[in-house]
């Protein structure tokens, strides 16, 4: 736990799968990215699907950023990617913190890949989707909701717009446009390099170092270097700049990034090594 100004903040995972190391590292050599995260015989890594819930200390607001996998996984997908959930997933992680979903008055979600948005929803009545967080506001960037139905080839299988259905049905969906301060204490900073407006979610303290939900802008430790990015992101020049500027921005203020998918380090601070940002220390959150 963390706390932030009017924030306290707990790092959470749904659970973690394996992907292709390849995919996750692009041009990057596997010599290079497997001496951060080793592979499998498989070329696989192994990676997390991590949330965040903040509470607001002074309105008792409770703002899950992320919502993992979920409990609508295809059994294909599941296998395929070798999910766990050794921790019993997001909702348990919550109980932990004596936090029901029906607690949960806001929900931002970074973008709306499977592994950030898929718990969004729980197997209802006969098995069909429901949201899985009944009261809350669920805040997505409107060109990123828009994305999510039309994807193109590249990025297609990233999405399960049939899970995203009950959202749109309802009247919880509450559609961004750019970046703004959602609440007192947290802003929406958008970022274009992976997919088409991420949201990454900033907490700040009045006169206090800022925390940044990365994304999948910097999804792991190992992704700090600018150059290390995703064979998954749409404009990978762009991703580079956005990085970039986000370290500088961490660097001069001390501040902290949530990362969402590395398996051993949830957050970290950065410090100056040969004039460029570079991890400094993990961060427990």
């Amino acid at each position: 736990m963390l706390r932030l100004g009017r924030w306290r903040l707990h790092s959470l995972v749904d659970g973690t799968f394996s992907v292709d190391g390849g995919s996750a590292f692009g041009i990057v050599p596997r010599a290079l990215w497997a001496r951060d995260l080793p592979p499998d015989g498989d070329n696989r890594i192994r990676l997390a699907a991590r949330s965040l819930l903040a509470v607001d200390e002074a309105s008792g607001r409770r703002v899950l950023v992320d919502a993992g996998f979920g409990d609508c996984l295809d059994a294909h997908f599941a296998a395929h990617h070798s999910v766990e959930r050794p921790g019993g997933g997001l909702r348990a992680g919550l109980r932990a913190l004596g936090v029901e979903a029906g607690d949960v008055t806001d929900l931002v979600l970074t973008h709306l890949h499977l592994e950030h948005a898929g718990g969004l929803v729980r197997p209802g009545a006969g098995g069909r989707p429901e949201l899985a967080f009944p009261r809350a506001a669920v805040h997505v960037q409107r060109r990123a909701w828009q994305w999510a139905h039309a994807p193109s080839e590249h990025d297609r299988a990233a999405f399960r717009p049939a899970l995203l259905e009950p959202l749109g049905h309802g009247s919880q969906l509450h559609l961004v446009d750019g970046e703004l301060e959602l609440f007192p204490g947290l802003e929406l900073v958008v970022s274009e390099g992976h997919t088409v407006a991420q949201q990454l979610p900033r907490f700040r303290g009045e006169g206090e170092s800022h925390l940044t939900c990365c994304g999948d802008l910097v999804p792991t430790a190992a992704h700090l270097r600018p150059a290390w990015g995703m064979a998954f992101d749409l404009l990978p020049l762009t991703a580079i700049e956005e990085k970039k500027v986000l370290l500088a921005e961490a660097l001069e203020d001390d501040g902290i990034l949530l990362f969402g998918h590395d398996p051993a380090i949830a957050a970290c601070r950065l410090s100056e090594r040969d004039g460029h940002p570079a991890f400094r220390e993990a961060v427990e959150v």
